[in-house]
C-alpha cells in the first residue's frame, strides 16, 4: 500500500511559524494544527480547549419546537407513548435519553425496540399495529423513521400520531409525521448533519427542558460507537460526557466486568470496551438488555446486566469468526474485486457487519453480506472512501424492500430471488464507473518526525488533539531506524515490542497483533515506520512509546528497481548497474554477517522488498556465486557443497573493484 503525505503542496513556512511562536508550541505541532485548517490562536485555542465549545441548540433542528409540543400535549393528555429506537449502540443510547426524559416528566412512557433477527432495522408494519392494539397514542423515532412513508400513513390510519427523530440520509421527501426532526434535513443550521441519533435524542430532551449534563456522556458514547466526525459539535459533546462517564453506573458497572474500571476513560475505553458490549445485546439477542443497564436503579441489577453483555460479547467474538471463515471460501483471493457480495443461509445478522468490515480491510473493496430470515434476505454492507454505499443501493432501490444508512454503512432488505439480479446490478454499476478497478486508498502520514522528535513534551502536546476518532484521526507519522530487540509481548505472544533506533536516539515500538511477525522482522535492519506516537508512565517515570501502524524497509525504489531487473534480466542494462554502485557497499566482513542474520528467513523464503539496503547488495552478488536463488520476488538459499568465491561476478567487481 502506498505511502503518503498530507502535504501534497508545501506548507506556508512563515504561517506556520507565527502560529508555533503565539502557541509556544513545537514546529512539528504547529504544522498539525495547521493542516487541520486552523491559522490563528483563536481557532487554535477552540479546538484544543473543546471542553469549553457550545453545545448545538434544539432550535438548529428544523420541526424541534413541533416535536416538543406533541410530547408535552401527549403527557398533558396521559396517553401512551412509546419510544421506537434501534438495537446498535446509537439507538441504544437515544432510547434511554429519551425514556429516561419522558419518565422524568411523568409520562406513561414504554419503548420498543425491533430485533435484528426476524424484523431488522427500522419501524415495521406489524409492530406498529401491536402497539396500537396496546394502547398507545404517540410513537417517538429515534435513530431512525427518516425512511419510514408507509409506516407513517399506517400510524395515521390507526390514529396514532408519530414524531421522528433521526440522523440517517434524507430521501428526496419526508414521511408524512406530525414533526419530523432529523440531522440531515437541507437547511439546516451548519455542523448539524453530522449528529449521531443520541444527539437529536438529546437536544429534543433538552427541548423537554432536561439538562444537556444529565445525557452527554450517554451521546458521547454514541458519537464514538456511530463513528461520528469528532469535530465541531461531536468533539464538543464527546470532550464533555468523557469526564461525565464516571457518573453513569450502568457504564461503570459493563468497565468492571470488562475490566476496565482502574484505567483512563477516553474515546478508546468508549469506543474499544464499553460500544462493542453495549453492540452484543442486540446483535447476539435482545437489545433492550443495554437499555436495561443504563435504566436500572438498583446496583443487582446492573451488575446482571453488565455480566449478560459481557457473555453476548464473547459469543459474538466466536460467531464472528465462524462467518469469517465461511465468507472467506466464497472469495477468490487472486481476482481484483470491486465489490464482494455474499450471502449465507445461518449467519447471525447481528454479526455480519463487523465481519463485512473485516472483509474490507483485507480486500480494499465495499462489502455486502446477506444471511436468510424467513422469506427474505437481511444484509448489512460496509464500504470504501471512492465509493457512496448509500447512492449505490438509492440508485437501485427497486430490488430492496427496505435500506437506509450512510456512505460508509449502510443495512438492507430484500426477496430471496432478488439477490443475484441485485448483485449483477452492482457489479456493472462499479464496473462503469471504474473500468480500471478500485483506487487502492493509501496511507496518510501528518510528518516524518526524527526520532529526537519524539521527546514527552511533543507527546503531551499531542494528547490536546484528543478525543480522536472520525475527522480527527490521531497522528500518523513517518519514522525512520534501525530496528533491534525484536520481541513477542502479551498474553500469548500476540503483541510485538521493538527498539528503533539512531546513534543519538532510542523509541520503544510497539505493534499490537503484530506478534507472529517476529521471526520475520528480527531480520530487518534499517526500516521506515508510520507510527502514532504517545506518552508512556510506567512506575512513576515518564517516556514515549510509538503504536505501529506500518512497517516497510528502507530501501531506495530506484535501487529496488534496478535489483529487480537485474535479476530479472541476467544482462541487465548498464545504467542499472550504475545505480547500484553508487549504493552503500557493505565488505566481506559486513555480508557474511549479513548472511547469518538473513539465513533463518531464507530458508523459507524472503521477499525482495523485505530486504534493507545492504542487505539486497549482499543477496544480489550471493545470487550471482549461487549460494541463493531468486524465483517469484522471493530469494531462497541454495544448498551449496563447499564454499564458493564471490568476487568473481561481474557485479562484485563493479562495485569494489
Amino acid at each position: 500500500m502506498e505511502w503518503i503525505a498530507k502535504d501534497r503542496e508545501p506548507l506556508d513556512s512563515s504561517a506556520v511559524e507565527a502560529l508555533r511562536t503565539s502557541l509556544g508550541c513545537s514546529e512539528p505541532f504547529a504544522k498539525i494544527l495547521y493542516r487541520r485548517g486552523i491559522r490563528s490562536k483563536k481557532q487554535a485555542e477552540e479546538f484544543l480547549h473543546p471542553k469549553e465549545q457550545p453545545l448545538p441548540r434544539p432550535a438548529m433542528l428544523l420541526d424541534m419546537e413541533l416535536a416538543a409540543q406533541c410530547i408535552q400535549r401527549a403527557i398533558a393528555a396521559g396517553k401512551a407513548i412509546c419510544i421506537y429506537g434501534d438495537y446498535d449502540v446509537d439507538g441504544v443510547c437515544a432510547t434511554t435519553i429519551l425514556y429516561r426524559t419522558l419518565a422524568t416528566l411523568g409520562a406513561n412512557v414504554s419503548y420498543y425496540i425491533p430485533k435484528r433477527s426476524g424484523e431488522g432495522y427500522g419501524m415495521h408494519e406489524s409492530s406498529i399495529v401491536h402497539l396500537a392494539q396496546k394502547g398507545v397514542g404517540l410513537i417517538v423515532t429515534v435513530d431512525n423513521g427518516i425512511s419510514a412513508h408507509a409506516e407513517a400513513e399506517l400510524c395515521k390510519a390507526l390514529g396514532v400520531e408519530l414524531v421522528i427523530t433521526d440522523h440517517h440520509r434524507c430521501h428526496e421527501t419526508l414521511p408524512d409525521a406530525a414533526a419530523v426532526v432529523c440531522a440531515t434535513r437541507p437547511g439546516q443550521a451548519e455542523g448539524i448533519a453530522s449528529l449521531c441519533g443520541s444527539a437529536v435524542a438529546m437536544l429534543l430532551a433538552m427541548q423537554l427542558g432536561q439538562p444537556a449534563e444529565s445525557m452527554l456522556a450517554i451521546a458521547a458514547l454514541a458519537t464514538v460507537a456511530d463513528i461520528m466526525p469528532l469535530v465541531g459539535f461531536n468533539r464538543a459533546i464527546v470532550a464533555r460526557g468523557i469526564p461525565l462517564v464516571q457518573k453513569e453506573p450502568g457504564l461503570m458497572a459493563l468497565l468492571e466486568t470488562a475490566g476496565g474500571q482502574d484505567r483512563p476513560i477516553d474515546e478508546t475505553t468508549l469506543g474499544f470496551m464499553i460500544a462493542p458490549r453495549m453492540n452484543a445485546a442486540g446483535r447476539m439477542g435482545d437489545a433492550r438488555r443495554a437499555v436495561e443497564l443504563l435504566i436500572a436503579g438498583d446496583e443487582a441489577s446492573r451488575r446482571h446486566f453488565a455480566a449478560e453483555l459481557d457473555a453476548a460479547n464473547a459469543a459474538r467474538k466466536q460467531e464472528e469468526q465462524r462467518i469469517l471463515k465461511e465468507a472467506e471460501q466464497q472469495i477468490d483471493p487472486t481476482a481484483q474485486h470491486r465489490m464482494l457480495i455474499l450471502r449465507g443461509e445461518d449467519w447471525n445478522p447481528g454479526v455480519i457487519g463487523i465481519v463485512a468490515s473485516r472483509i474490507v480491510e483485507q480486500y480494499g473493496c465495499p462489502v455486502f453480506l446477506f444471511t436468510h430470515s424467513g422469506e427474505e434476505l437481511i444484509g448489512s454492507g460496509r464500504s470504501v472512501p471512492s465509493i457512496d454505499l448509500f447512492r449505490l443501493l438509492s440508485e437501485h432501490s427497486t430490488f430492496f424492500m427496505r435500506f437506509g444508512g450512510h456512505a460508509g454503512a449502510a443495512g438492507a432488505s430484500m426477496p430471496l430471488d432478488a439477490f443475484e439480479p441485485c448483485r449483477k446490478a452492482f457489479l456493472e454499476d462499479l464496473a462503469a464507473q471504474f473500468p480500471d478497478g478500485l483506487p487502492r486508498e493509501p496511507l496518510e502520514y501528518e510528518d516524518v518526525l526524527s526520532l529526537s522528535d519524539c521527546t514527552v513534551p511533543f507527546a503531551e502536546e499531542l494528547e490536546q488533539l484528543a478525543p480522536f476518532g472520525e475527522s480527527n484521526r490521531e497522528p500518523l507519522f513517518l519514522i525512520a531506524g534501525t530496528l533491534s530487540a525484536v520481541a513477542a509481548i502479551g498474553r500469548d505472544g500476540e503483541h510485538l515490542s521493538a527498539v528503533l533506533e539512531t546513534q543519538q536516539s532510542r523509541l520503544r515500538l510497539v505493534g499490537f497483533r503484530l506478534g507472529d511477525r517476529v521471526k520475520a522482522w528480527s531480520a530487518l535492519e534499517k526500516v521506515e515506520t508510520l507510527c502514532t506516537v504517545r506518552k508512556n508512565e510506567f512506575r512513576g517515570t515518564l517516556s514515549v512509546n510509538a503504536y505501529l501502524t506500518a512497517l516497510r524497509v528502507d530501501c531506495p525504489a530506484a535501487l529496488l528497481e534496478a535489483a529487480k531487473m537485474l535479476l530479472e534480466e541476467e544482462s541487465g542494462p548498464a545504467r542499472l548497474r550504475v545505480r547500484l554502485a553508487s549504493r552503500m557497499r557493505p565488505d566481506e566482513t559486513q555480508m557474511r554477517t549479513i548472511f547469518v542474520k538473513l539465513r533463518g528467513r531464507l530458508q523459507t523464503g524472503l521477499r525482495i522488498d523485505e530486504v534493507y539496503e545492504e542487505g539486497l547488495i549482499t543477496l544480489l552478488i550471493l545470487h550471482e556465486a549461487g549460494i541463493v536463488e531468486y524465483s517469484d520476488e522471493t530469494f531462497y538459499e541454495r544448498a551449496v557443497a563447499g564454499k564458493r568465491d564471490i568476487t568473481n561476478g561481474r557485479l562484485y567487481s563493479l562495485l569494489y573493484r
